[in-house]
């Protein structure tokens, strides 16, 4: 397979020596103690413990913090995780240097763990009610009534000025209910008022957010920006609507709309990007027509004739994909295929459910869909499929004429993780794509870099559009890992972790994974699917590459 070999020779590229880069590593600081990080009156949920990293001037002179004894690396960087107590905490450090020993302290703010309202008096966490955003809900909506109270009350809520509904106390101080919304159901905009009650004492509090219902018919959205459709408001996402595309809309939450794609499925968009259109704009309904392949450079192209914009999912299969049309009918009389097309074997839809169609494209046995790109043209929907690049034969190196599309990830305005010696991600992942690039050129391929200087600025939605533009057959976006606040550094092994998302792109992403293992002599975290804007890139196998742990002080020595 041609990933076996890119997985391979790639690995080697990305693991070349970075001389000619120039040396990254920082000066250390003259000061006896530094901390990187956290920085001075850094606000941290409740935690039970932190990392804090930095340096020392003398790495064989004794250091503690809080009384505990951290080791430190030879070139002086430390890493260390300590507990921590809600409120105001500070990191005591001391180094014992033969003139006495330093001290510096480093203050952060840790907040308070969530505890239970007190039995009296009465109280009621307004911060607690749903909703905290305004929402819309139409019929057959259910209104999810939850507050957090003193317990074992006897617990209501209602909407706006209408009737109250008893909640049932799920956990103690914690009670919930569902109130459906009925069919003619209309109201202007109203707070959800909750109350608890207890003996002759009562308590009450008013939501932030207002709930606004209607029976009204929904309404026409279209999508102006590049976007996401996700699974709920602020969660997953599920589908990647194209400029133009219309939507019907049937509620609100905050920012997020609720769209229908069809009867049985329904999808969150931000508000912003999208125009809504006046009331009475007639809702999305494609007639799928005309369905018809020709040949391209690279595979073939096949078209998909629409009445309309609609919203599609892409599914990709073994020998093939399909793409589902949401809010469409099928009246797909002819199917039409280009005899010089040698990579589309057949065509087939089908009426899948009401307004679902699905259009399956079946490839000739022994082809490897590389990668597929989508764009309408007019109202129709063109799909760009290609083939796996042919590699050259021996004694030429397999990689030549392949181009390969590096990306240094961060940016001067993003410069991502940072070493407890100060070493900037950014710079890191420049050094490593540039000696990349040059065992690359060695090899006869033809490296592309999305960033060509390092204080460039290229926003991330830019990378993959660079990557299509330049017409590359392999992505590789390169980082270096960090944590999060309260995570603990020495929990797990700490090391590489390489990310996928389609699944043209997971054979890569295993070979890469392979190599990195056998001649990287760090923790393997694994082969991940990770829902990474530049690992969404479909024209191509797209991975994105964590090859380090910054914060661990040996592998930001490595690193540098």
């Amino acid at each position: 397979m041609p990933t076996l070999c890119l997985g391979a020779l790639l690995f080697a590229a990305l693991s070349a020596p970075a001389a000619a880069a120039g040396d990254l590593y920082p000066q250390r600081s003259t000061a006896p103690i530094v901390i990187a990080y956290p920085p001075e009156g850094q606000s941290l949920q409740a935690s039970e413990g932190q990392f804090i990293m930095g340096s020392v001037s003398d790495p064989k002179a004794a250091f503690l913090i809080n009384e505990t004894t951290v080791p430190v690396h030879t070139n002086g960087a430390f890493l260390a995780w300590l507990p921590v107590h809600p409120g105001t905490f500070s990191f005591l450090c001391s180094l014992g240097l033969p003139g006495g020993a330093t001290t510096y302290v480093r203050t952060i703010l840790v907040a308070a763990p969530q505890l239970p309202l007190p039995a009296q008096p009465l109280s009621v966490d307004p911060d607690s009610l749903w909703p905290r955003n305004d929402i819309l809900l139409r019929p057959g909506d259910l209104i999810a009534l939850r507050m957090r109270a003193s317990p074992a009350g006897q617990a209501r809520c209602r909407l706006g000025k209408g009737a109250w509904r008893e909640l049932r106390e799920t956990s103690p101080g914690t009670y919930e209910g569902f109130q459906a919304v009925d069919p003619g159901s209309e109201s202007a905009p109203a707070p959800v008022e909750c109350q608890v009650k207890a003996g002759w004492s009562s308590a009450h509090a008013v939501s932030r957010g207002q709930v606004a219902l209607t029976s009204g018919p929904p309404l026409v959205c279209i999508v102006k920006n590049q976007a996401v459709l996700r699974t709920a408001p602020g969660s997953g996402y599920m589908a990647y609507p194209l400029p133009g595309t219309r939507l019907a809309v049937t509620g609100r939450q905050g920012s997020e709309l609720r769209v229908s794609l069809s009867p049985n499925l329904e999808g969150w968009i931000d508000a912003r990007d999208v125009d809504l259109q006046p009331a009475g704009t007639p809702l999305p309904r494609a007639v799928a027509e005309t369905i018809s392949t020709s040949a391209a450079d690279r595979g073939s192209a096949v078209r998909i004739g629409l009445s309309e914009r609609v919203p599609f999912i892409v599914t990709v299969e073994e020998g093939g994909l399909t793409v589902r049309l949401y809010g469409a009918v099928g009246y797909t009389n002819w199917m039409v295929y280009d005899p010089a097309d040698t990579f589309v074997r057949e065509l087939r839809w089908r009426q899948e459910a009401t307004g679902v169609v699905a259009v399956s494209i079946r490839l000739e046995p022994g082809e490897t869909l590389w990668g597929w790109q989508a764009a309408f043209e007019g109202s129709a929907l063109r799909l760009d499929l290609r083939r796996a690049p042919a590699l050259a034969a021996a004694p030429a190196s397999p990689l030549k004429g392949v181009s390969v599309v590096l990306d240094p990830g961060h940016m001067p305005s993003a410069t991502g993780a940072a070493g407890p010696l100060g070493t900037r991600e950014m710079d890191a992942n420049f050094a490593i794509a540039q000696a990349a690039a040059a065992a690359l050129s060695r090899r006869g391929a033809v490296p592309i870099l999305t960033r060509t200087a390092n204080d460039q600025e290229v926003g991330l939605s830019e990378r993959p559009r660079i990557a299509v533009d330049r017409r590359g057959d392999v992505f590789v976006s390169i980082h270096n890992n960090s944590i999060g606040d309260g995570d603990n550094p020495f929990a797990r092994p700490r090391g590489f972790s390489i990310f996928y998302h389609h699944p043209q792109s997971l054979a890569l992403g295993e070979k890469m994974y392979r190599a990195y293992e056998k001649r990287i002599s760090l923790p393997g975290e694994g082969l991940r699917y990770g829902n990474l804007l530049v690992a969404r890139l479909t024209a191509m196998p797209a991975i994105l590459v964590e090859n380090a742990h910054m914060i661990v002080p040996a592998q930001e020595e490595k690193l540098n």
